[in-house]
């Protein structure tokens, strides 16, 4: 008498296979993903061709192992740890579009990141962080990132960039500088722009300067 066959005892291994692996992919990880891929490209690995089409696939992913397949062919890319949004640091993001905010927290830091659009934060009327100290991680790749000051503060930029442009116009504090806000400013341009600037009387000056500027590359 033929017995009956035992069911696959691993016929549902799989499923769960696949529902581990599909870990949905946090901001931080994205960014950090981003960033390996600028570092890649000034390695000579990626074209800058490639590292748009690149970044884009990688903003859009929505789980990790979507995310880790963008750069799987690029060297010592591991996941990312998830404890980075502990800082409580604030994120401002324009993706494809031109993206303006007023007024954020400024206590535990800033990352700007603007990607194909222009982002625009107006940090002039926002409480000033307890430290006095303010950080701003600042990213441009093939958009702009606009900062816009309040007088009497110091300004410390150190970003690198990629045919891209760093733009410091505030003016110099006046105040000594163990009571003057500083702002540190870090990131990258990478075809795109990072501007610092003031929002006041001289603001369409520089706006006007700026748009004359571009108008002329075209």
């Amino acid at each position: 008498m033929t017995q009956p066959q035992r069911p696959d005892l691993y016929k549902d291994v799989a499923p769960s296979q696949a529902s581990s692996r599909a870990v949905l992919a946090s901001d931080a990880e994205r960014e950090d993903m981003v960033e390996r891929l600028r570092e890649a490209t000034a390695e000579g690995r990626l074209t800058l061709e490639e590292l748009a089409e690149r970044s884009e696939a990688a903003y859009l992913a929505r789980t990790r192992e979507e995310l880790q397949s963008v750069g799987e062919d690029l060297p010592h890319v591991t996941p990312p740890e998830s404890s980075a949004s502990a800082t409580g640091q604030r994120s401002f993001r324009a993706v494809f579009g031109d993206v303006t905010h007023h007024s954020p927290s400024l206590e535990h830091g800033i990352e700007a990141t603007a990607v194909f659009g222009d982002l625009t934060l107006d940090l002039c009327a926002s409480p000033a962080p307890s430290t006095g100290e303010l950080t701003i991680e600042a990213r441009a790749l093939v958009g702009d990132v606009h900062l816009l000051l309040p007088e009497g503060v110091r300004v410390e930029m150190n970003c690198s960039k990629v045919l891209g442009d760093l733009r410091n116009v505030t003016r110099e504090h006046s105040g000594p500088e163990a009571v003057t806000p500083l702002i540190r400013i870090t990131g990258s341009a990478v075809l795109g722009d990072i501007v610092v600037a003031h929002p006041n009387s001289d603001r369409r000056t520089y706006w006007q300067k700026w748009l004359d500027e571009r108008r002329g590359r075209a």
